[in-house]
Order: C-alpha cells, then structure tokens, then sequence
C-alpha cells in the first residue's frame, strides 16, 4: 500500500509539475522506540496496573523528499489512548485485562501520521496495533455453587472422597490463576481453633485443574469416623492463589465454610445401662416372682436398632430365671426393658447364697437377629428361710474303749474316745442356732454332752463324768447305748433329730515277757557258711491270745551279721564273718508280746567269732613279663615272683601249672621263686606261633587248710629276621588320567613276610621310576602325590619300581614294579592366536553387523571353545581420545556382541561416534568341557573405532537421543479419560522446519496392546484413552512407538514411549474371613500366639502392607503384630503384663481392623476395613484345692474295729470340671510306721474322711500322730495344699492314769526351754522347780533325770520338791555347749508303772570368759606355720593375707584387736614393719613396700590376737622349744605367719649345654634319640618350658653340602624328648644332623634359648668295642661315663660316644662274665667303619689299659667262620665298590642323555600336530 501510495504521489506530482509524497513512520529498533509502538505496546504488553495518563511513547514519521514537513499524529480508536500532535502517547483510562474486550484485552489502535502541502492538501499514513494488556494478580480466586454441605457414612474408610463439588475459579492467568486448597485454621479464639483443628486433622481437600484459573475441589477422610464420638464437623477451606508467590509474589485468599455430617452406620453393639446386674431374692420364692429388670440400648445412637435381651445360651447353668420380652421405652424408644423372673424353686443351701447367670442383648434387624451382641452377667443374692432341721453325721455311733487297768482306775471326767459326731444346720447363722442334750443313758448322769448350744455346725464330744465306773469285770457296764437330741431353737417343735451311741468296753494287756537266764553266750567259726545255726532262745508271757504271743528280734551292733527266726527264737548265720575284723559280738536279744500296747524284755547276747585261715598269697607285682632271644636260654629280664601271706609270712611254696613246654623248659625254684630255661626255644614253638608264652604260676602257703594264689608270667620269644618280604605280584598295572587329583588313587600292591612281629612288618616305598609324581603309604596304596606334574604330552607311562622292606635288624627287602599309563584330559587352558585384534565400522551400519573374528585354540583333545565379551572391561573414548566415564545417555558397553562359538563380534545397538568414537574391550575364550568345573581362560583385546558420517535424520526433542531413543513417564492410575500426559516435540533437521506430523507405529509385540494411549498426529499431544486400573494391569510398564515424518515424508525417526503405571490406594483391605472365633489358655502370657489373621489388599507397594488394631472392651489385653515371616499375616498375642482369667472374663468381643498404606503421611489416603474377633478364654488348673481348716483334730481308740471313721477334713478347689475334682491322700505320718502293720491310718480319696486300715493295738503308745493330708486336684498341671491332722489313739482306758505336769508348762510340744542360767553357774544354782500331780488317790510324785548321757550329770533334781540345781559348775562352758537337754521323770509312788515325762532344754546365757585364739575358729584351722603367698613386683598396698582369730564369747564380748608380734627370742621376723603393715581391727595383712624376691624369699610374720585394751600375754614358749617344733607352741593367741613371696615370669629356661651330640643307627632300634631339658626358675606354669626345632639340617661331610630336613626328627612339646622321624637313616650313613633346639618360656614367647645337637648316623656293624671283667660293685654307668671323658679328651682328632653295654658276645656265644662297651667312632663329622674305628682305639691303648680295657674290636661279630678271613681282603671290596659306583654314573648320565633326546622328539612331533 505504502508503495503504491508513493507510486501515486509521484505521478500525480509529475502531471502537477511538483512531486509531494505520504508521510512514513520511523522504526528506531535500538533506542527500544519505534514508530507505531509496536515493540512496547504488542511485544511487551502494558501492565493492567498501569497508571492514567502515563506516557507510552512517542510516534515519530518523516515524509520523502520533504524534510521540513510539519507532520502530526493522531489516533483513530477508543478514548484508551490519547494521541498529542507531536506523537507523544499517553494511557487515557485505567485497563482491566479481566473486563470485556472494549475496555480490557484486544485493544486494537490505529496511528495516523499526517501534514498539509503546500495546496493544502492532507497527505497521510495510518499503521493498526492490538495492545498486549498485561495480567497482575488483581483478582481473588472466587467459590462457586455456594453453599456447600457434605454428608458421610461413619464407616467410611480413610481416604473416601466424600464430597467433589467444589468450585473455584481466579479470572487472572498464568501463575496468577494458579490456585491451592487447603484446610483453614481459625484463630478468632481458643474453642474455635480447636474446632477447626479437629476438621482439618479429620478431613483434607484436594484440588485439580480443569482449565487455566478453574478448579475443582475433593474433600476426602484423612481419619477413621465415629458417629458416637463426634456428629458433624465444620470445615474452612481456604483457597490461595499464585502459591508459589512468582512474579510480584502477592497472594490472594478466599476462604468457604462446608458443613459436613457424619452419618451413623451399624458398628456399635447394643450395651447394657449397668453391669453387672445385681438382684435379691428369697430362697422357695414362687415361680414368676419379679427379680429385678435388664435395660440395654443400641450402641449406635444414629441409626438405633431393637433390642432383644435373652438368657446367654449355657449362661443359666441350673435355668432358675427367664427373662420377659424386652420392651421399649418411651420417649425416645432407645432402652429396652426385660424383667427378670423366678423359673424353677430355688433352694439357698444347694446355691451357697448366690447365683450367677448370664444375658445376652442382640440387635435384630428386620425381626432377625444380627451379630452385633453383648454378654453381662446377673448376680442374684439368695436370702434365707429357716428350712432346715439341725442334723446328726449319722444315727447311730459305735465305739469301742479298752479298760483302764484296774490298779490304776481314778473318779475322774474324760471325753469318749474315737467318737467322731457332728451336727449341723446348713440355714443361715440367723436360723441355724440348735441345742445339743442327752434324752437316755443307762445310768443316770454317767454322761454328759459338749457343747449343748451352738449355730450352724458343732463337733460333738460326750464326756464320761464318773470314769471308774466304765469297768470291764462287771458285765453291766460292758455295753452303754445313749441317746442324744438335737433341736431348733428357733422352731424347737418342728426342726430336730436324734442319735444313738453305742460303747463296748474291752480287755488289756498288762504282762511283760520273761526269760529263764539275764545272759546267754555261743560261738561260731569265721568260715561257717550262711545259715548255721548259733543258738536258740525263748522266753515266756503269762498272757494269753495276741498278748501272750511272742515276736524275738536282735538289737545292736553287727546284727546284720545274724537271722533270728521271730516265732521259735532260732538265731543263724546271715553273713560270712571275719575273725580279724571282728572277734566277738554284743548284742541284745528281745522278746515283744503282740498286746495293746505290746510289752518287751531283753537279755545279752554274745557270740564268739573263732579264728579260721581264710589269708591267702597275695602277689606283687600281680603279673611279670619278659623276653628272650631265639633259640638263647638267657632271660633278658630276670624274673623272681614273691607272694605274701598276712598269716602264713614267707612260708610259701612256688610251682608252674600252666604254660610250659612239653619238657618243661622253664624252669622256677619252688622256695625263691627265680625263673631259669633249660633249654633255648624257637620263635615257631610258641602257642599259635604269636610269640610269647604265659605261665600261671601258683603260691601255696603252708598253713591249713592251705591257701593258693596264682599269677602270670608273659615270655617273648624275641624272632630272627631270615625271611626276604614277597609281593603277591611281580608286576601291576594301571591306567589313571593325566588331569586325576593330588591323592587320586592309583593301585594296591601288597607283599608277605614269613617272619613275625617287626622282622614281618612291612614298610612300602618307590624306589625308582616314579619322577616324584607318585606317593605310597604303608598299606602299599600308591597315589599322585602333592607336586605331581602329569602331563600325558610329556609322559605317556611310568614303570615303577616299589620295594617292600620289613623292619628286622638288619632288614630285608622285596620288589615289584608298577606300570602306570596315562590318558588324556582336559586340564590345558586355550590360547588366542593374537592378543590384539584391531577394527572400525561405520556407525550407520545395521543392528548385527559382523565387525571382526577373534580365534583362540586348545591342545586338549575334548575342548569345547567359547567366547565371551568381558563385560568390566569395557572401555569407550571420545573423539578427542579422551575415556568417556558415563554410560548415560548412551551405554556404550551394548554397543558390541559376540557369538558364543565362532568368535565373531557384531552390533548390538546403534552406533554413535558423537557419543563414542572407539570401543576397547577383552574377549574371554573359556573351555566349558574343563574338567571338575575347573576355570580354563584366555584373554584377548579387541579396539574397535567408530566411523562417522552426515546425518539428516530428524529427531525428537531431548532427553530423547539417538543412544537413548525413549521417554518414560510415570502415571497414577484412574487418570480421567481424555488426559493429556505428554507432548512430543520432533525437528527436521534440514530446515530446521517443526514436524507435525506423528504416528503411532505397531510393534511386533503388540505394543499398546490394550490401546491405553493415543496420539495426535498433528500436535504429538499423548492422551489417555481407556481406564488405566493398575490392579488388571496385565503389564504395569505400557510401551509403543511413535514415528515423526519429515515435510516431504522421505525421511523419519522413532521414539519409544515407556508409560509406568503407578497405583493409587484405591482398595480396601478384605480379611480372608468374615469374623474370627479363637480360642486361649487362661495360663498363657505374653508373647503367647494365640492365633493368626490373613487381609490382602489389591494395591500394590506400601498400599498393600497391612497394618492390623484391635479394639474394643478388653483390646488392651492382646496386641496384633505383623509377621516376619509371612506376608500379610497378623499375629494375635497376649499383650506384655496381661493375665487372663477364666472366671472374671471367659470371653472377649472385639473388632479386628486392618489398614493399609501404615506408613503414610497424615495427608496421604488410608484403607480400612474390620470384622468381629471373638476370644474365648478356656479354664485351666489355676486353683489349688483349699482345706477349710489348716489344722484338725481328732480323737479314737485302738480297740476300734477296722475301717472306722475317725474324723473328715474338707477342702475346696474354684476351678470346674476335672480340674475342680479333689482326691485327698495322706502324705506323710509321725512317727513313721516301721511296719506295714503300723501303717494305721487312711483316707477316702473322695470325702476326706480318715480311717483306721490296719488294727490300731498299740498305737496308743506312740500317740500322738501328725498327719499331713494332701488335697489334688485332677487338673494338669496337678494342683494341691496340705493340712495337719493331729490323731490322739487312746488305749481305751477312759484315763490312763499318768501324772499331769504343772510345771514347766508347755503349749502344742512336750518341751520347755528357759534361759535364765547363765555359764559357769554356782554349785546348786537353782534352775526351775517341776511340779507334777498324780491321778491315783493318796498317791504322790516321785522325780528323777532320765539319763543316757554325761550331759544330764551337770545338773540333779530333788526327788521329792523337783527342784532342778547346777550340780556340777566346771562343765557349764558355753562356748562348749550351749543347750543341755534334760528329759524329767515323773513317776506316781502307788503305781509306779505310771510315769510321765518333760523334757527341759537348758539355754545357757553368756558371759566374757574366753580369749581370742587362732585355734578356736569354727570351720578354720592354720597350719603351723600358715603359708601364704604374694607376688614380687607388686605394689605397695598390696594385700597379703587376712589373719581372722575368734572369740567364742557372743557380742559385745567377742572384739578382737590385733597386732605384730616381735619377740628376739622367736624366729618372728624383725622390723617386719618395714616390709608390711598390719590393720589392727580386720586383721588384713599388706605390703609396705615393693618385695623383691631375688632380695628375700620367705618371711615368718607372728601376729597377736588380744582383746581390746588388755595387755599381752607373757606365755611365749622358749627358743629351743619354737626351734624343736613351732606346733609347740599352742597357746593360740600368736599366728605364725610364713609369707613366701610369690613368683613372677621374669626368668627365661637355659639349657646347661649349648653344644652337645648323640647317635643313632641307620635302622633305630629305639624312637628315643636324646633329650636335654632347660631349667627355667619361675615356678609352675611360669617355669614351664616348651620345646620345639627350629632348625633341622644334614651335613653330608662327603660332598660338603647342607640340607634342610625338618621331618627327620620329632621333638615332645613339654618333656624335650628329641625321636625319630624316619624308619630308616640309611642314606643318611656317612654325615651328621644338626638340630637348633629352642626351649621358650611357656607363657612368653619371647623369652627362650637353644641349643645345638649333633645326631651322627652310622651302621650297627660300625661299632667298635672294648672289653672288661664283669664287677658286680662296679657303677657301670659312671664307668662309662668317665671312660668317655677320657678317651674324648685325650683324643686330637676322633670322637668316641658309647652306644651299648652288654654282656661279651663272640662268634660261639655270650660270656656272662665279661661285658662289652660298645662305641661309634667319628673322625671329620662321620662315622668310620669298626676296621678304622679299631684302628683308632688302639691309639689310645694306654687309656684303655689303665682302666683294664683290652681286645679292641667290631662290637658286632662274625656270624659265619668261612668269613673271618676277608678281614685282609677288605680293600678288594673297596675297589670292586668304586668300580661299581663309576659304572653306575656312567649309565645314570646316559640314560639322562637318552631320555632328553625322546622328550625333544616327541615335543616336535606335538608342535607338527598342532600346526597341523
């Protein structure tokens, strides 16, 4: 337009002869103002906020060709802007961005630029704008749909949204409309606050987004609901806009109430108004009587439901009550009411007052009843009536009483005894008073009753007022019948009943037995067998029946020795007697009637043990052993067997009778016992050829009858080794494979020997052919040994060479051989044929492209060859060379793979050289055909360079890369149908031009298989097209591909979409049942489980981990855990610190609930759901039975019939069932039955009733019995309580006469203690005076001191006043004995058969009459001296010893105070204050000052008892008497003390001898080599030694070299003892071992020494010898000792060590009188042969002949004549030696030769093979 304008002007100018062209608008881009404004008012925008009139800019144009035009500006548009001529522009009026388009946005302006030309014609240009109004947060977000009201079920699980009509919109845009919703906290006051607070922790909102500035707001529950609790809620929200405070960071808010009611659902059971319930009622009320009423309501006050209240099933044991229907009640209809009435007569007796029974309140719904109910119980009080009559145990009472003697028969009142009557009444006290009295009796006021009136319950005892009439010589009175009644006080006509009591009288026993003599005396021999009758004895009893029958038995020491026969008094032998032990026995022999009670006498006995010979011999030692040689008839060791006799001494007699040879080769003298060999004896003659012979040997005394004893004399025949060892085969073979184990199994060989004991046991070992490759053991099993090296390429076989050699002296050898082949095994690791392989490739090729070929190869014949790629060692760099650390976004190490079997690597994934340029990894070749699974590997590097080229492939937007061509995304489920999720962005990189165009491309796994997600083609916008519900996800990870086409479509790219679906908690917990019914013991504690709950939730994650609660009346109790072990599950335990009850609580009803998501924010969505949890507490044995009484008392006579009742106890036990039924036994009785027939009393198991088992005649005599009745239940565990019943037997007589005691009187025990004598009482101080009273008319008390010891003499008492006095005042020593017991006699003067006893326990009160001494302590005696101990070194303090002296004296008189005692005289040692320091009232003893034990060994400390303040006792014994003996000394106020100070481990063992040396032969005939200890002295452990070689080596003085040998030798770890290692030192012959010896301290290694031993080897036959006369007073030991000396130190250059002495062997035998001192000789470390060895000593013959030493020679002697001669050839064999040697070498060297020349023949052939 412009153009053409200016086109116009122009022609129009040129026509006019003048041109005028338009004005045109200037752009000024730099200053930031142009000519229309267009950057400021467009491009920027104007705040809305911005002021009126505020200059905008300025509008500047110019006009072509005329600069000196006056232009001016308008603007043609609303009144917004204001236009001056100059161009100035202003704002005209305020904007608002949210008001309508003609004020507010879109503000379209036209500028208009104009002048007036010379014509005055208007020339003009005009340019259009839209201002750009710009948003502030001027508006505040605004509710919607007011008001707003939600309603909730109370039910509703966490997380429910329970109202979403919630709007709210902002008119501002961007962050402005951005609007938050939250819960409001009302601050206004202190109730309000906490209103608001409860909402805001109860319910949460949450708001989502519809549109720019439009939101929708959900309220949800953030925490269970209980209508009962709270039933409506007001909630604030609060909506914020801009809640990121961007831009200016101003916020607007706006709050709304919503008014949220909770809706009451059924989750409460019905309840009762008041429990328990407890009512009255009088026993026989009526049937329908009202008791009382049960009010119960719904729990659930919402939503009430009716209530229907019935008796709980079982609840009413005896069904005594009903309940009527219960009824509602007005107003409100909530409480329902169900009277209570009488069912079924009740009786108060039957229920012990009270009656418990149980009601039940059920919701119903709909006329059904629901499971929502609850229990309580109805405690009904029954009262009484006066029912019941006062009621005797039984109607008639036997009993039968034994007469008094009839001299002994008083007028006095008794009770009747074993009369066991009760009465009873069971109404209450109230009602139960009764009266007790006497209707009939044969005589008139003979008896009487007690008590006459009582309540409830009495024990009833008749009394006999006149006792002497009940007599037995008058028939009358043998037989009294009583009758008794017993009436109501209340309804004394009605209510009473009667009994009869029988009583019969019986006879006595008043004889005792006699015998004819007071003494009687027999013999018997010691060796009479058991059974021979001694004597017989009888005495007679003037009674008759039982009591005149007679029972005989022995009393006293030894009696087990004897039998007597009870009836007929015949007395045997019941035990083998012993003269020596027992000579002679007393004994006493008695006599018992079998009367009530029995009567006994007795008379001595005493029989004479005669002296029989019953001694025998007796060895010792018990067996001998010996030996001798083959065919030799000296006995190595000399045997002389001696036997002692106790009787007979040294009269003994020796013979074999057993054993010997047919002629008797051995031969023993009969008187010395010495054994001696008539003849030598072959190996082959000893019994089954085993080699030792026995003899028994028999010692015969000589007294009579004569005693034997025998003994055993083991002889070895010591073999001959003649006989070569023999293999059972002369070659083996085998075949092993060269890969077999160390210690792989390889053959058995086995070879015989003839000859026996060592001479046949044989010893296996390689000699040759084995290359070190094989082992054998001494079971001849030959294996790989630990260093083989088998390789089937170097070695096919082995030919082995075994030999077989026995342990005779000198040994003998046999030898096999053993083939050995090898096969071939898998055992060699492969090998690349290069270890670098170097390639590129271009980075657009193909997936699976072949890059390059690594080859590897193996010589093993079974190799099986695969490759991988070393994963770590991959390694990518850049271009630049530099290594790239990061395998994000593009991981290089899937850049590149390798086939298994041909080693070809190929692509795996795309190339990038942007992303790596070159590729370095290791290639692994592995052998998977290896044997035993062993690694066979090589490696190879593999570099591979990426190739780059040009690129026009467009691509998505990042984080998409060519490397990492994928999005993900993560999205909750459930999102809304038609959500966008994401917008893909794609560039054609050869415009660059924007792709819009997208498809969504298959995948050849179906990809979006349930077609979840859409894409737009044209935006790339990803939207939801179908519910996405995690929980029927079949694949929680949805991916498809989508493809991006170029303008021209020639060219595309792929992005993978990868969508996580994330769960939401949308579902409830569902328990796996629909209620829970469990079960527990009233016994179980925490962590008791007691059962478990299984509740799965669909959701995934911490959405379906399952937090479980209980509540409920009584959830306290238990506590629910979720188990470790399986999931889902909850564990039911018993809470910590509960105890069930059974009897208060049998069941628990609660409400198990189950939550999801336990660990969520209080914001986050919570699931729940619950179902009912019944427990059921059952009942255990938790009661033990209880005795209604602790004690009882009872009374009976032994005249009783059997089984009769003597009295009842009772117990009750709480529990029910079983574990409530009580069996009563007797558990224990006093005095303890002797006999069965003692055995007096039982028990019915069932009532408790006591009863006399077996005939109570006699029993009275030992009345009265203690019993302990046990009362168990029959639960489990068993349950019980015991009681004392105390029994008092009466003989019968009504009174038995004796005197009653006054004084010292005494409670419920026959004994009396008084203290008020003190010690050392004068003579006839008096004690007490007793006091008794007789029974018998005119009689008076006679008393005496019953005394069967010394004690009672102390003391006498007045027979007449029975005044007690001290009689003897030196013995009253308290500290001796404290209490003397004294038994008092009462004995009546008329009847002297009538006594009775007190006994009088004396307490003797202290006084300060003792000393304090070192002798006198209870349980501590010091020896004389004590010794103690303490270590050096210790510090000062250090306590010593406590010396603890003791007063016998009680407190306050038993102080003691002690103290150094320092006498010149003793050997106390002086100024012991300087080393220690003694406290002087504990007696503690400690160091002052540091002890040294080196310094001073042992200190003697005499230390003083003495009582506080007194001065020392001057009793010190002298000084020859302390030095004869300090036991001496004994006055025991002075300790002697020896202290010995204690050691340390300062001190390390030495040995004496740093150097010394020893031999052993090349076959050691002994394990012992030589032994030198180390003296270390510490004391026990910290001088203990261990030893140890440290160093073992041979010196082979031949060749001059060292060798390390640390097995050769052994050495005892703790006696030093240094042993053999090897069987055999043969190729040892000729050198020397040295050992290091290191002996180190037992407790610190570091502190140790050594020594050095030499151990020279040599050969038997290389001992010389020199000979010497046989002396018997000679020290051989010694002799040889100093001989050794000697010869050692006169020789320069020889060493002689002593090996054997023995007696003098030559070619023809053994001289007993000559003894040969054998000797190594060692000349330049080795032992010489016996030629040179001889040789040597005879340099020293002036040596040898001062000590009488002559022949020289080979200890060792010819054993053939023929051979004697070759002494003079010995250098033939010499020669001949060393020519077999130098021939040897030869073929040694040559077979070498030889055998290196195949090993390189047959290496080339492998080589040849394998580059084949």
């Amino acid at each position: 337009m412009e153009v053409f304008l200016t086109l116009f002007a122009g022609l129009f100018t040129v026509a006019c002869g003048q041109i005028n062209f338009a004005p045109v608008f200037d752009t000024v881009n730099t200053t930031g103002v142009d000519g229309d404004l267009r950057q400021r008012l467009v491009t920027q925008g104007v705040l809305e906020s911005t002021a009126e009139f505020t200059v905008l800019g300025n509008l500047k144009a110019h006009v072509p060709g005329n600069p000196s035009a006056l232009l001016k500006y308008e603007a043609t548009s609303d009144q917004t802007l204001k236009v001056i001529e100059n161009g100035t522009v202003l704002l005209n009026r305020p904007l608002d961005r949210e008001a309508a388009s003609s004020t507010g946005n879109n503000l379209k302006v036209t500028f208009v630029a104009y002048y007036l030309t010379s014509t005055g014609a208007r020339l003009s240009a005009d340019t259009s704008i839209t201002i750009t109004v710009l948003d502030v947060n001027d508006v505040e977000p605004a509710f919607q749909k007011l008001p707003y009201n939600a309603k909730v079920a109370e039910d509703a699980s966490v997380g429910f949204t329970l109202y979403s009509s919630i709007e709210v919109i902002d008119l501002d845009v961007g962050y402005y409309s951005e609007i938050s919703l939250s819960c409001y906290l009302d601050q206004q006051s202190a109730e309000s606050r906490a209103q608001s607070q409860e909402a805001c922790e109860t319910f949460g909102v949450k708001p989502r987004q519809n549109s720019q500035g439009n939101y929708t707001g959900f309220v949800f529950l953030k925490k269970p609901l209980d209508y009962e609790v709270k039933k409506g809620y007001t909630m604030t929200i609060q909506a914020i806009d801009n809640p990121t405070r961007s831009g200016t960071g101003l916020q607007l808010m706006t709050t709304i109430n919503i008014l949220i009611e909770v809706i009451d659902k059924q989750d409460s059971p019905p309840r009762f108004l008041s429990t328990p319930i407890t009512v009255t009622v009088f026993e026989n009320a009526d049937n329908g009587t009202r008791v009382g009423s049960v009010t119960a309501q719904d729990g659930d006050e919402g939503n009430p439901r009716p209530i229907k209240i019935v008796n709980k099933a079982m609840g009413d044991p005896n069904n005594l009550f009903y309940l009527m229907p219960a009824e509602p009640q007005a107003p409100a209809n909530l409480q329902y009411v169900s009277r209570i009435q009488v069912f079924k007569n009740i009786d108060r007796e039957t229920q012990l007052a009270r009656y418990d029974f149980e009601v039940e309140a059920i919701e119903m719904e709909n006329g059904v009843e629901t499971d929502q109910r609850v229990t309580t119980k109805v405690i009904v009080t029954i009262l009484d009536e006066d029912d019941n009559i006062p009621q005797f145990q039984q109607s008639l009472y036997n009993v039968s009483v034994l007469e008094m003697d009839s001299s002994t028969l008083v007028n006095a009142a008794t009770t009747v005894p074993g009369l066991n009557m009760r009465v009873s009444d069971p109404d209450d006290p109230t009602n139960a008073q009764f009266g007790i009295s006497i209707l009939s009796q044969p005589t008139a006021g003979l008896f009487s009753v007690s008590p006459t009136n009582a309540t409830q319950q009495a024990q009833v005892t008749l009394i006999v007022n006149q006792a002497n009439q009940l007599d037995y010589e008058n028939p009358s009175m043998r037989r009294q019948q009583i009758l008794l009644l017993a009436r109501d006080l209340n309804n004394p006509t009605d209510h009473s009943s009667t009994a009869t009591v029988i009583i019969n009288l019986e006879d006595s026993n008043d004889n005792t037995p006699e015998f004819l003599v007071q003494e009687y005396r027999a013999s018997v021999r010691e060796d009479q067998v058991v059974g021979t009758t001694i004597i017989k004895i009888t005495g007679s009893d003037k009674d008759s029946g039982n009591n005149g029958l007679l029972t005989y038995s022995l009393r006293g020491t030894g009696i087990e020795k004897f039998n007597v026969d009870p009836s007929t008094g015949l007395v045997t032998l019941a035990q083998t007697l012993d003269y020596e032990n027992t000579p002679a026995y007393q004994l006493l022999f008695r006599a018992q009637d079998n009367g009530t009670p029995s009567r006994e006498a007795s008379v001595s006995l005493t029989i004479t043990v005669l002296d029989y010979n019953d001694f025998g011999p007796i060895f010792n030692p018990p067996s001998y052993q010996t030996s001798v040689n083959e065919g030799e008839t000296n006995i190595l060791i000399p045997v002389i067997v001696k036997a002692r006799d106790q009787e007979s001494l040294d009269n003994i007699t020796y013979t074999i009778v057993s054993g010997n040879t047919i002629d008797n080769a051995f031969v023993l003298h009969p008187r010395t016992g010495v054994l001696s060999m008539s003849r030598g004896l072959n190996y082959e003659e000893t019994p089954q050829k085993r080699g030792t012979f026995r003899l028994i040997v028999m010692a015969t005394d000589a007294d009579s009858p004569p005693q034997s004893a025998n003994t055993t004399i083991d002889i070895s025949i010591i073999d001959k080794n003649n006989h070569d060892p023999q293999f059972v085969q002369s070659l083996y073979t085998a075949t092993i494979s060269e890969g077999v184990p160390t210690g792989y199994f390889v053959k058995s060989v086995s070879a015989t020997d003839q000859d026996f004991g060592s001479n046949g046991n044989i010893t296996y070992y390689i000699w040759s052919g084995g290359l070190d490759h094989f082992t054998i053991d001494q079971m001849g099993q030959v294996t790989v040994s630990s260093g083989a090296a088998l390789d089937v390429d170097d070695v096919r076989s082995y030919n082995i060479l075994i030999h077989g050699r026995d342990q005779g002296s000198p040994p003998r050898t046999g030898s096999t051989t053993l083939s050995v082949t090898l096969t071939d095994s898998n055992n060699k690791d492969p090998f690349f044929s290069q270890q670098v392989y170097i390639g590129s490739i271009q980075e657009t090729v193909s997936i699976g492209t072949s890059v390059l070929q690594v080859k590897a190869n193996d010589t093993d014949s079974t190799k099986s060859l695969q490759y991988s790629i070393e994963r770590l060692s991959i390694i990518a760099k850049s271009t630049d060379g530099t290594p790239i650390a990061s395998i994000y976004p593009y991981d290089y190490r899937e850049a590149f793979e390798i086939e298994p079997t041909s080693g070809w690597i190929k692509v795996k994934s795309g190339l990038s050289r942007d992303s790596a340029a070159a590729i370095d990894f290791n290639v692994i070749v592995r052998d998977v055909n290896a044997e035993n699974n062993q690694e066979q590997t090589a490696k190879a590097l593999v570099i591979i360079t990426i190739l780059g080229s040009a690129d026009l492939t467009p691509y998505f937007a990042p984080p998409w890369s060519l490397t990492n061509p994928t999005y993900y995304y993560t999205l909750p489920e459930e999102l809304a149908i038609g959500t966008v999720t994401s917008t893909l962005i794609a560039t054609d990189p050869k415009g660059p031009f924007s792709i819009n165009n997208f498809q969504e491309v298959a995948e050849p796994n179906g990809g979006d298989l349930g077609d979840y997600f859409s894409v737009n083609q044209t935006s790339g916008q990803v939207k939801v097209n179908r519910r996405l519900d995690y929980e029927n996800l079949t694949f929680k990870l949805i991916k498809f591909r989508v493809r991006a086409f170029s303008r021209d479509g020639l060219r595309s790219v792929d992005a993978n979409i990868t969508i996580q679906v994330q769960d939401i908690n949308d579902n409830v917990p569902q328990f796996s049942q629909s209620k829970y019914t469990v079960t527990v013991s009233e016994d179980k504690v925490y962590p008791y489980q007691i059962a478990s709950v299984f509740a799965r939730d669909l959701d995934s994650g911490s959405y379906s981990e399952i937090q479980y609660s209980l509540s409920g009346q009584g959830h306290e109790k238990f506590m629910i855990l979720k188990s470790t072990r399986e999931i889902g599950v909850g564990l039911l335990l018993i809470n910590n610190g509960t105890f069930l009850d059974h009897e208060t609580t049998p069941e628990y009803s609660l409400l198990l609930t189950a939550q999801d998501n336990p660990q969520a924010l209080s914001s986050e969505v919570r699931q729940r759901s619950s179902v009912p949890l019944t427990i059921q507490v059952t009942d255990i044995n938790d009661n033990a039975p209880s005795f209604s009484s602790p004690e009882y008392s009872f009374l009976t006579v032994e005249s009783y019939d059997l089984n009769t009742n003597i009295g009842e106890v009772r117990a009750v036990d709480r529990d029910s069932g079983v574990n409530g039924e009580i069996v009563y036994t007797i558990d224990s009785v006093e005095p303890v039955p002797r006999t069965p027939e003692e055995d007096y009393f039982g028990i019915s198991s069932e009532s408790g009733m006591l009863y006399s088992k077996n005939s109570l005649r006699g029993a009275s005599s030992k009345s009265p019995y203690k019993l302990v009745v046990k009362a168990q239940d029959k639960g489990s565990p068993v349950l019980m309580s015991t009681t004392i019943v105390n029994i008092n037997v009466s003989s019968g007589q009504l009174d038995n006469g004796k005197p009653i005691w006054i004084s010292p009187r005494f409670g419920d025990s026959n004994a009396v203690t008084i203290t008020n004598l003190t010690e050392h009482a004068d003579l006839g101080t008096v004690v007490i005076r007793a006091l008794a009273v007789p029974r018998t008319p005119g009689a008076s008390i006679e008393y005496s001191i019953l005394s069967d010891n010394e004690e009672t003499t102390e003391f006498a008492i007045d027979k007449d006043t029975g005044i007690v006095t001290v009689a003897r005042n030196r013995t009253l020593d308290r500290e001796k004995q404290e209490t003397h017991d004294l038994i008092l006699l009462a004995t009546d003067t008329l009847n002297r058969t009538l006594q009775s006893t007190r006994l009088l326990s004396i307490k003797l009160q202290d006084i300060n009459d003792e000393e304090p001494s070192f002798n006198n302590c209870p349980n501590r005696q010091y020896d004389v001296p004590t010794e103690t101990s303490v270590r050096e070194g210790e510090p000062v303090g250090t306590l010593v010893y406590t010396a603890v002296a003791c007063d016998l004296d009680n407190p306050p008189y038993n102080t003691v105070q002690y103290s150094f005692y320092e006498n010149s005289t003793l050997y106390c040692y002086p100024n012991i204050t300087q080393s220690f320091k003694l406290d002087a009232s504990t007696g503690q003893i400690t160091t002052n000052k540091i002890l040294d034990r080196e310094s001073h060994t042992t200190y003697l400390i005499c230390v003083k008892a003495s009582k506080p303040g007194q001065r020392r006792k001057r009793e010190l014994p002298s000084r020859q008497e302390l030095e004869a003996h300090l036991r001496q000394y004994s006055t025991g106020d002075v300790l002697f003390l020896l202290v010995t100070v204690s050691d340390i481990n300062d001190n390390k063992p030495t040995f004496a001898k740093a150097n010394v040396y020893t031999y052993i032969f090349s076959y050691p005939i002994k394990d012992t080599v030589f032994q030198q200890t180390a003296s270390d002295p510490d004391l026990g452990d910290k001088g203990r030694v261990r030893y140890s070689i440290i160093l073992s080596q041979y010196v082979n003085t031949a060749k001059g070299r060292n060798i390390s040998v640390f097995d050769a030798f052994k050495i005892n770890s703790d006696s030093g003892q240094v042993s053999v290692g090897f069987q055999s030192y043969k190729y040892f012959i000729g050198g020397y071992f040295e050992l290091t010896i290191k002996g180190e301290d037992y407790l610190n290694t570091n502190m140790y020494s050594t020594y050095k031993l030499k151990i020279y080897v040599g050969e038997k036959t290389s001992q010389v010898r020199v000979v010497m006369d046989a002396d018997a007073n000679r020290d051989q030991q010694l002799f040889v000792e100093t001989l050794e000396k000697n010869l050692n130190q006169n020789s320069q250059n020889a060493l002689y060590i002593p090996t054997n002495t023995r007696y003098h062997k030559t070619a023809s035998g053994t001289s007993v009188n000559q003894i040969d001192i054998c000797f190594f000789v060692v000349k330049n470390n080795r032992v010489i042969d016996s030629f040179d060895g001889t040789t040597s000593l005879n340099e020293v013959q002036s040596i040898l002949s001062s000590q009488n030493l002559y022949s020289p020679g080979p200890c060792e002697p010819a054993t053939t004549k023929s051979l004697e001669g070759w002494s003079a050839y010995w250098w033939v064999l010499v020669a001949f030696a060393i020519f077999m040697f130098v021939i040897i070498i030869i073929l040694i060297f040559a077979v070498r030769a030889l055998y290196n020349d195949y090993k390189e023949s047959m290496l080339a052939i492998t080589k040849v093979q394998l580059v084949q």
